[in-house]
């Protein structure tokens, strides 16, 4: 059965919204709210949450961009599927990350425990002297050993035993949260934009500094809330090719939840 909100607790460095998220979802997939239900107003739900409306607002734009509900004016905010429901839209998502992973092969140069400070801190969207295993190295295509992308990975100091057990012979790392600890990734979030490349990124890519390149970000979340893993790649751009092809469960011009037009 699940919990009352007063009853759930919350967790330390992980976004009040998100956690609110994960608890509807956890009442979702619960049949505590069935599919084709509406959820109680916002009001309602900040009160037995005990937080604002606009939090609540923010974690409820989070389940209508994953497909889990639709927001209509004056109609409510109705549920549309559970997690459980395989959405085409994931599911292409999530094989565009592994298919990256097997083309580019992984190299990697040093693993340390670091501190996340200022910048680095703002990047991984953690409080500032929070701990993670970092890992660092780089990607070349399978066609050669041409060096294409400067790689970080920070995972979450939770799970030590997939940073000992990454090697140079490991191409996907996101996936050993299920292997080892049965932590199923529930939903991935994905960052770019155009960046100055400088410092140890530069050297690594053989470019001189200031050279333009991209940056794509990859948050990795469980069904919690929690940020498990994020993986940071540099690439300059005469070196980045990249193509996806999604498949998004409804239609584009349905109201309901149609993606944003980028």
């Amino acid at each position: 059965m699940a919990q009352k909100p007063n009853q759930r607790i919350a967790q330390k460095g992980v976004p009040l919204y998100q956690q609110i998220a994960s608890w509807l979802r956890e009442d979702i997939d619960s049949e505590l709210y069935p599919v084709g239900s509406l959820l109680p107003p916002v009001p309602e739900l900040a009160k037995a949450f005990g937080v604002g409306k606009h939090t609540v607002g923010k974690a409820l734009e989070q389940l209508k961009n994953g497909g889990v509900i639709s927001i209509r004016r004056r109609g409510g905010t109705r549920v549309e599927a559970t997690m459980a429901t395989t959405s085409p839209y994931v599911v292409q998502a999530f094989d565009s990350i592994t298919q990256y992973s097997n083309m580019a092969k992984l190299k990697i140069t040093d693993k340390n425990l670091i501190v996340a400070r200022k910048d680095v801190a703002e990047m991984l969207q953690c409080p500032s002297a929070q701990e993670w295993l970092h890992i660092e190295g780089y990607r070349s295509s399978n066609t050669s050993e041409e060096v294409v992308g400067y790689t970080q990975v920070f995972i979450n100091r939770a799970f030590p035993k997939i940073y000992e057990r990454v090697n140079k012979n490991t191409l996907i790392i996101f996936k050993m949260f299920q292997e080892i600890y049965d932590e199923s990734i529930v939903e991935v979030r994905q960052e770019m934009r155009a960046i100055v490349i400088r410092d140890k990124a530069a050297k690594v890519l053989k470019v001189p500094e200031g050279t333009i390149g991209m940056r794509y970000i990859t948050r990795f979340y469980s069904a919690k809330g929690e940020q498990l893993e994020v993986t940071v790649n540099i690439h300059p751009l005469d070196k980045l090719n990249f193509a996806q092809h999604i498949v998004y469960p409804r239609p584009i011009n349905d109201a309901s939840g149609s993606p944003d037009a980028g």
